[in-house]
């Protein structure tokens, strides 16, 4: 569904009128258009590794160069999933996670000499506060570095906007979205029911992709 056929879903199940356009809402209307973007939301922080937000990319290191910046929609790295592609025909390489404690106490100063007679080829990896992946040992060559992770996700703001949810899970959305308003309405019964609902298809919706190994590397 589209953010518009979404809210006009909520709207007809709390006998709203609907609307059509998202660029001209009032009352309630307004109220159950902000309610989606809060449910998508809901749903997505409600796990960290949902396969519909995994991606990949690489990195391309430079010599003497010890930290890279990442995508910038990255909300959790895969701290498995750090490869090395020395070139030629050499093999790829995991890299090994540092904590960035660890990097500063025991291996900061061995990236810190003078000379370049500490670059070689990397080992290890390590996030920075400010989600940059830094290296050790810092590059002596030109490599590529891949990396998989999962982002984070923009609100719905247009009509034909749809969720990073995938399709089938719509319904999920929609009644967590009903949750939220009928407890606005102080409609304790009618939420406590969809509450009930929720959670059953946030379940489903778990067994049918958190615990498929192989989902998030066919989509």
């Amino acid at each position: 569904m589209t953010y518009l056929q979404l809210i006009n879903a909520v709207l007809i199940e709390l006998n709203e009128v609907v609307i059509t356009t998202v660029a001209s809402t009032r009352g309630i209307q307004s109220a159950v258009k902000d309610l989606i973007n809060k449910s998508q939301k809901d749903i997505i922080n409600s796990e960290v590794e949902w396969p519909f937000t995994y991606s990949s990319n690489t990195v391309s290191t430079s010599s003497g160069t010890g930290e890279y910046s990442l995508q910038t929609d990255l909300k959790t790295l895969n701290e498995d999933a750090v490869i090395l592609n020395p070139g030629g025909s050499k093999p790829l390489k995991l890299l090994k996670f540092l904590s960035y404690d660890e990097y500063n106490q025991s291996y900061l100063s061995l990236n810190s000499d003078p000379d370049d007679t500490h670059l070689a080829e990397p080992e290890r990896f390590y996030l920075t506060p400010d989600l940059k992946l830094g290296l050790y040992p810092e590059p002596d060559a030109t490599y590529t570095v891949s990396y998989e992770y999962y982002a984070t996700h923009s609100d719905l703001s247009a009509n034909t906007d749809t969720p990073i949810i995938p399709d089938r899970f719509h319904d999920i959305i929609v009644n967590r979205a009903k949750y939220y308003a009928y407890m606005l309405r102080s409609d304790l019964q009618s939420a406590q029911l969809t509450e009930r609902d929720y959670k059953e298809g946030l379940s489903r919706m778990r067994v049918e992709l958190i615990n498929r190994k192989d989902y998030f590397r066919a989509v």
